[in-house]
C-alpha cells in the first residue's frame, strides 16, 4: 500500500500540481511561459513511457497532456490580459524550476528512446497468452523501462541473470482496468490475467516444472519462493522461463514435448508476485543450483518489441 501510495503521489499529484500551477500563476515573461510549457509536456511524455501505469489506466498521461496544453491557453491568456508578473523572484523563481524540470526530461528521454528500440540479439517467439488484451508492466532495454534490468550488471542479483530483460504482463479491458475495482482487491481472481491459459512460445522440451505452490492474496509476496510456479522450456540453444503461475495449472511435465500455442498452464500470483501477472524471460544456460543464473536474451513477440505501457491485442 505504501509503494502504491509513493506511485501515485509522484504520477498522479505531482504533475497534477505542476498542470494546476501552471494554469493559475500569471508568468513572469513570454519566455518563461513557453518554457514552463515545454517541460511541463515534456514530463507527460517522460511519465507515459516509463510510469506504471495499471492504475490509473495507461491513458491518464494523454488526459495529463490535454490538460497541461489547456493551463497553458489558461496562462498564455492572463499574460495577455494582465501583463507578466511584475516580481523578480517570480520571474528567476520561474526560470529556474522549468529549466530544472527540463533538463531532468532531457537527460532522460534519450536512454528511454534508446531502450524502446529492439536490440539486435532478440530472440523472437510467439505471443505466450490467450486471446485477449495486454499491457506491459516491464519490458524494454533500459532500467526506467524494465525494472529487471537492475540484474544485468549488478554481482547482488548473479543468480537472478537470466532475467534482466525480462517482461512482465498483466490483463485490462477496452477501457484500461485491470481488476472488478479500480484499484484492485486481495483477491486474486478478481484481476482480469488471474486463470489466463499460458500457451508455449516455441517448439521445445520442457526441462523445469512446478505447480503446487500457493497464490497469494494481493499484494503479499514470497520472499523465500520468489518464482513461485513456473516452467521453463528449451528452444533449440534458448530457454523459455515462465514464472507466478497459477497453483495446479500445469499441463505439462520435465520431459514433455511442446509445440508452439500448446497450453502449458494458467497465469496466478504465485511467489514473489504483487499481483496476477505473467513473468516471461530468455536465456541461454542456467544451472542446478541458480536455475535463473543464464545469459540474458532480449525477447519480441511475433516481431514486436514488448515496451512498457504497450497495449498488446491477441486476436
Amino acid at each position: 500500500m505504501l509503494m502504491l501510495m509513493v506511485m501515485l503521489a509522484v504520477q498522479v499529484l505531482l504533475p497534477l500540481g505542476l498542470i494546476v500551477g501552471h494554469g493559475v500563476l500569471r508568468p513572469a515573461s513570454a519566455v518563461g511561459l513557453w518554457l514552463r510549457t515545454a517541460s511541463l509536456l515534456g514530463l507527460c511524455v517522460l511519465f507515459a513511457m516509463i510510469g506504471f501505469w495499471a492504475f490509473p489506466p495507461w491513458w491518464t498521461p494523454y488526459v495529463f497532456g490535454v490538460l497541461a496544453l489547456l493551463a497553458t491557453w489558461t496562462a498564455a491568456r492572463r499574460l495577455r490580459q494582465n501583463g507578466p508578473h511584475s516580481g523578480p523572484w517570480r520571474r528567476w523563481g520561474e526560470f529556474a524550476a522549468s529549466t530544472a524540470l527540463l533538463a531532468l526530461v532531457v537527460l532522460a528521454l534519450p536512454g528511454v528512446l534508446t531502450g524502446r528500440k529492439l536490440p539486435a540479439d532478440a530472440v523472437d517467439i510467439a505471443f505466450p497468452l490467450e486471446p485477449g488484451r495486454y499491457l506491459v508492466v516491464n519490458g524494454g532495454d533500459h532500467p526506467l523501462l524494465n525494472a529487471h534490468f537492475m540484474t544485468l550488471t549488478n554481482p547482488a542479483y548473479a543468480d537472478y541473470r537470466g532475467q534482466s530483460y525480462a517482461v512482465d504482463l498483466i490483463g485490462i479491458d477496452r477501457f484500461g482496468w485491470r481488476a472488478t475495482t479500480p484499484l484492485g482487491t486481495n483477491d486474486p481472481a478478481d484481476y482480469l490475467i488471474f486463470g489466463a491459459a499460458v500457451l508455449a512460445p516455441c517448439d521445445g522440451t520442457v526441462t523445469h516444472a512446478v505447480g503446487d505452490r500457493p497464490d497469494l492474496p494481493v499484494p503479499e509476496l514470497d520472499t523465500v519462493d520468489r518464482a513461485g510456479n513456473e516452467v521453463m522450456i528449451e528452444c533449440g540453444d534458448f530457454l523459455v522461463y515462465l514464472a507466478h503461475l497459477r497453483q495446479g495449472s500445469l499441463r505439462v511435465s520435465i520431459g514433455d514435448v511442446v509445440a508452439t500455442g500448446a497450453p502449458v498452464a494458467e497465469v496466478g500470483n504465485s511467489g514473489h508476485s504483487g499481483e496476477p501477472h505473467l513473468h516471461i524471460h530468455v536465456q541461454r544456460g542456467t544451472s542446478p543450483e541458480a536455475p535463473l543464473r543464464g545469459e540474458p536474451l532480449p525477447v519480441s513477440f511475433d516481431g514486436v518489441f514488448p515496451l512498457r505501457n504497450a497495449r498488446l491485442v491477441k486476436d
